[in-house]
């Protein structure tokens, strides 16, 4: 805390505008709406490794979440204020960050694909960054964000090297999307039980709940695309590529938020609404998209490859 309290008596508005810059590199928009344009539009294996990388450490990250329960720096001393702005992203428990991890999972994999020195400098800055920018505007201690990256780092590393070695044929295909299913309801069981026996709120368990519905939909989806889609990213116009991109972004946040106020309205704020909501927007992601892709923006001269 003493850290954060020199860094809070350095302040300056200038200050809490750059690192809110920085601090949007963990965000979980930004990372799913690289990751939804790479799939669409550039490269569906990367696409997917990054997915990979993410999943497994979010589940990972929140499961520490809830066991530990650690507060909010502004909630252990109150005499400590964080800036206002940050604090709508920083959602449930304190340790570890989760804005850490999904810069880990997102510029770590992106820098171990790289063959250049110099492309891998630079995104492996860009999590240092994000790191500082949790702890100037206050929303995490240094224990949160260096815990977060010494965890993601590792199943980030572990994840891109099982990558490297291992040939997805259609049965490993299914065997590993069924132990992302079992390691999602395992999750979502445990969250769920801590969260009936009135041990932790449900604002700390919704993003447990929402990483758990993100990692069935994906596991699925992705054995469903590569069987019955198996679209291909070309394009023989860039503008479709632009169009493809404002498409399925718009209708990705229109469900986003559209799910969630609808839901709400209908069913009230709880656990099976969010795993639903999430669970949708990667059947979009993944399936729906894809298929308009296939029908109406990929070259018909072009047969696609299998991912």
């Amino acid at each position: 805390m003493e850290f954060l309290k020199w860094l809070e008596s350095i302040r300056t508005p200038f200050g809490e505008w750059f690192f809110m810059f920085w601090t949007v590199g963990g965000e979980e928009i930004m990372l799913l709406g690289l990751i939804c344009i790479l799939f669409w539009c550039v490269d569906k294996k990367l696409a997917y490794r990054l997915t990979f990388s993410y999943l497994p450490s979010a589940l990972a990250i929140d499961v520490i979440k809830l066991a530990c329960r650690i507060e909010r720096p502004w909630v252990r001393d109150p005499s400590f204020t964080a800036v206002e702005r940050a604090k709508k992203s920083a959602t449930g428990y304190s340790f570890p960050s989760g804005h850490t991890q999904n810069a880990t999972a997102l510029f770590g994999s992106l820098a171990y694909t790289r063959k250049k020195l110099l492309y891998r400098i630079l995104l492996l800055l860009i999590i240092p960054m994000v790191m500082l920018s949790r702890m100037y505007l206050g929303v995490h201690t240094p224990a949160d964000v260096l815990t977060s990256l010494a965890i993601s780092s590792v199943i980030v590393f572990g994840i891109n090297l099982l990558a490297d070695r291992l040939e997805i044929t259609p049965k490993r295909r299914l065997i590993i999307a069924c132990c992302f299913v079992c390691i999602a309801i395992g999750t979502m069981i445990y969250t769920y039980l801590l969260y009936q026996s009135g041990t932790i709120a449900y604002k700390d368990a919704a993003d447990s709940f929402k990483g758990c519905g993100g990692g069935l939909g994906f596991s699925i989806c992705w054995v469903l695309e590569a069987k019955y889609v198996n679209f291909s990213v070309k394009c023989d116009k860039l503008w479709k590529q632009f169009v493809k991109i404002l498409i399925g972004v718009g209708i990705l946040l229109l469900l986003k938020e559209g799910l969630k106020y609808g839901f709400r309205a209908l069913f009230g704020q709880n656990f099976l609404t969010e795993v639903i909501r999430y669970f949708l927007l990667m059947n979009w992601a993944m399936l729906g998209m894809p298929l308009i892709i296939k029908r109406f923006f990929q070259p018909k001269e072009e047969p696609a490859k299998l991912s």
